[in-house]
């Protein structure tokens, strides 16, 4: 079992991230200020207690970034495990085969790596092969105060290394996001990865989740040597779900620019409405205009909030900003679920079980998962930051369609490795992404 810290134990959880001149850091030291900010937000007022406010449930936290279902009451009151499994634990917590050795992490008391995977929708009816989407490593460092969020481009050239067990018999410098597509190929029959058929199962996607653990791992010259806890694919169709039985989410929209999925009116379109990517004539195109997204915080339908982080067409920054988007409703999620109106209503509860059920196969990596709760009983979601892919700017391979990593977006990986993400942080502040 993870082990317990008591809170009062526990080092502080405000940080700063300000510029050495300003004695916030120096020499790779933590300030000894007492006004040391949290990332990407401001000091906690008036020293509030950890025990103060409302706490996200750990089962929200983990549905969203972990994929498990685990309920803990507000105010640090843990639900008996009896009660926490029969109730809200999906049956397939620890899905498809066993992460390998390793890369794997033996103990969750420690730093903790989780593989999140957004699975895409295919275009063509009646096709099922499946591709990751959304690629987001989460870190947890060991003073289990904080969760990062890490994302990666899903056109990020990156080494698939070979796996004959599904075909691919060499070694594959791709889009990262075939490594989830080569693993969920079966392992017979067909020559090559290209001739099998597609295999969703748990253990068809164990193996995808693999193949992008590895080939997350050779982003770096040399290897990273990552080990990771656990992983979870989430179906964003049954994402839906999720958010109608919320009623929707409060989320701040920062750019303006018109959807290409749904009309004004807030009807599916079914095809692509690209008149609306020219702002300057919003009715132009074959099929005119979509829904117009304008800047500002409001509280967003579900479809409207599905919308937003699907959409990257029309927007300033592609596919960098729908990942961050996508941050966005992973927090706001958490947020919805920590408020009082969620844990007080059943009916809420139990429509969030349902639809979890849909939307989610994970893996704890072999760990009970009271280990989890024990171990992460304390974050709620203003715990979450989000971080910028390349600090917010592209990086084009010349010739090709896939996108590269920065020098500075490698060395945040080996601070993942390292257990330094706080210090990166430090010297990179403006990569600390806003949720508004």
């Amino acid at each position: 079992m993870g082990t317990y810290v008591d809170r009062d134990l526990r080092p502080s959880r405000d940080r700063s991230y300000d510029d050495p001149s300003d004695g916030g850091r120096a020499g790779g030291r933590r300030s000894s200020s007492t006004s040391r900010r949290r990332p990407g937000g401001p000091p906690r007022r008036g020293g509030r207690s950890r025990a103060d406010g409302p706490k996200a449930p750990l089962w929200a936290l983990l549905s969203v970034i972990l994929g498990a279902l685990v309920l803990l009451g507000s105010g640090g009151v843990v639900v008996g495990p009896t009660l926490l499994q029969r109730l809200l634990v999906p049956s397939d917590i620890n899905a498809g085969a066993p992460i390998p050795e390793d890369i794997r992490g033996e103990d969750i008391s420690g730093a903790i790596n989780f593989l999140l995977l957004g699975m895409d929708n295919p275009d063509v009816p009646g096709q099922t092969d499946r591709r990751a989407d959304s690629i987001v490593l989460v870190h947890i460092p060991p003073t289990h105060d904080v969760v990062y969020m890490i994302s990666f481009p899903r056109d990020t050239q990156a080494t698939i290394p070979a796996y004959p067990a599904t075909g691919l018999n060499a070694d594959w410098t791709t889009k990262i996001n075939n490594a989830f597509f080569v693993g969920t190929r079966t392992t017979g029959p067909g020559p090559n990865v290209w001739e099998r058929e597609s295999d969703l199962s748990p253990e068809g996607r164990a193996r995808g989740a693999e193949l992008t653990m590895r080939a997350i791992n050779n982003l770096v010259p040399g290897g990273l040597g990552l080990e990771f806890h656990g992983w979870a694919t989430i179906d964003f169709e049954g994402f839906t779900t999720v958010v109608e039985a919320l009623g929707g989410v409060h989320m701040c929209i920062d750019s303006d620019f018109y959807s290409i999925h749904y009309y004004p009116d807030g009807t599916f379109s079914g095809i692509p409405l690209w008149g609306g990517l020219n702002t300057d004539d919003p009715a132009g195109g074959p099929y005119g205009s979509g829904y117009h997204y304008t800047v500002g915080c409001r509280d967003l339908e579900p479809w409207q909030a599905l919308d937003y982080s699907r959409q990257r067409y029309g927007l300033p920054n592609s596919d960098y900003d729908r990942q961050r988007h996508q941050q966005q409703l992973l927090k706001a999620i958490v947020k919805k679920v920590a408020s009082t109106d969620t844990l007080t209503n059943i009916n809420t509860i139990n429509k969030l079980r349902e639809a979890a059920g849909d939307m989610l196969t994970m893996n704890l990596g072999g760990h009970e998962l009271i280990d989890w709760v024990w171990t992460l009983k304390s974050l709620r979601a203003d715990d979450i930051v989000m971080i910028k892919t390349n600090g917010g700017t592209f990086c084009n391979i010349p010739g090709g369609t896939e996108q590269c990593l920065t020098d500075d977006m490698l060395d945040l990986l080996r601070a993942v490795k390292n257990e330094t993400v706080f210090d990166f942080l430090a010297a990179h502040p403006d990569w600390v992404a806003k949720d508004q």
